[in-house]
């Protein structure tokens, strides 16, 4: 279960900050242009879903702090690979 609302954190994450950074981008094209129609459009279009979204990935957030982190074996922690193997020639 944790791993689904890690996902779903995730997936809110990513979509409310590419929501934000069109906002942002959108009015600031706006600024530059001198174009208070395209800042009010831009606004339009993007606040309310991004709004949605974050809270929605707030709350996933908050739930996923309730559920217990994962154990980690020591073995699987430091597995050997093709790295630490070549440092145990050199030891």
């Amino acid at each position: 279960m944790r791993k689904i609302i890690a996902f779903l954190f995730k997936t809110c994450l990513v979509l409310f900050l590419i929501g934000g950074t069109c906002l942002v981008l959108g009015q600031l094209a706006g600024v530059l242009l001198q174009n208070g129609d395209l800042i009010v459009k831009t606004w339009d279009l993007f606040a309310n879903p991004t709004f949605i979204i974050s809270a929605i990935a707030g709350i996933f957030g908050f739930i996923l702090g309730y559920y217990p982190k994962e154990i980690v074996k020591e073995e699987d922690a430091y597995s050997s690979d093709e790295f630490s193997e070549k440092l145990e020639h050199v030891r």
